[in-house]
């Protein structure tokens, strides 16, 4: 999510803020008191400023862009150094996230803070040749434009996983603040979308998620801000089936928007630049 955008709409998003910030102080386990490493911290260069989605495999670390920007994909180095850049013949109309299994990168051009778009979709990327994409549209059950508000609905998302055959999406509820499941086929359109589940007890709307399978969960990520461009993240875990286990404070940092999971319990994000942070790519560990 673009900062700018989030102060254009700074009379709503004030209204969410006020509904989101009580619960950045509520916790289900360790919330309270962080218990999280921080090992690097890492200025990215000037062109991913606005870094949103991440992808790690064994090599590289991948990002993209959010809305407005060129459709690039790039490949990161441990260090956070560009080491290579792929322009994408496609529109970044709000590119959030970015995954990938061994054929495909799968970016999620699903950004939707006033809930008016329909052309939501995922871009199927093949990793031999990105310039051959396929897109696979992204249809919710009871999505109504007429009826959405900005920053007061549940029809955006941010957080997008590759598991098995299905990509797992994570939804941005401004609105409930229930976060919803959904499961797209990677093989086929996907009729309607309805949740899988609904997670209540998130801290905040979720940017960013990734399977660890080494402990069989998820791992997400996300904040509350308000108005005035201020942002509290947090890291949580989730069962494989969707439960909440844990969340843990993110102190010292601001509108972290990527995730990816390493090995023994280390995961990177990305924050995005804002008026009061620059764009980072930071390593943490979380408790054991």
């Amino acid at each position: 999510m673009k900062n700018s955008s989030f102060m254009a709409g700074a009379g709503k998003a004030l209204a969410m803020s006020l509904l989101l910030l009580p619960a950045a102080c509520s916790s289900t386990d360790s919330g309270n008191d962080s218990g999280i490493e921080v090992l690097e911290d890492i200025v990215l260069d000037e062109q991913l400023v606005e870094t949103s989605g991440l992808y790690c495999d064994a090599n590289h670390i991948y990002t993209i862009n959010d809305s407005g920007n060129s459709p690039d994909l790039f490949t990161l180095d441990t260090s956070g150094t560009i080491v290579k850049s792929e322009k994408l013949p496609r529109k970044n109309t709000d590119w959030e996230s970015v995954t990938a299994d061994s054929e495909f990168f799968y970016i999620g051009d699903f950004g939707n803070n006033a809930g008016k778009r329909s052309d939501l979709a995922v871009l199927k990327v093949s990793r031999a040749d990105t310039g051959d994409i396929t897109p696979l549209p992204v249809n919710y059950e009871n999505y109504d434009i007429a009826k959405n508000e900005y920053y007061a609905h549940d029809y955006d998302a941010e957080a997008m996983v590759s598991r098995g055959d299905q990509l797992v999406l994570f939804s941005k509820s401004w609105l409930t603040r229930v976060v919803k499941v959904y499961l797209l086929d990677k093989g086929q359109v996907t009729p309607l979308l309805s949740p899988v589940a609904e997670l209540s007890g998130i801290p905040g709307v979720v940017t960013g998620a990734d399977f660890d399978a080494q402990n069989n969960r998820y791992v997400i990520v996300g904040y509350t801000s308000n108005a005035l461009g201020m942002f509290k993240p947090f890291i949580a875990t989730l069962s494989a089936e969707f439960d909440l286990i844990s969340t843990y404070k993110l102190d010292g940092y601001g509108q972290v928007e990527g995730l990816c999971v390493r090995e023994n319990n280390t995961i990177w994000l990305t924050q995005e630049s804002s008026p009061l942070s620059v764009a980072k790519l930071i390593k943490v560990k979380l408790p054991e």
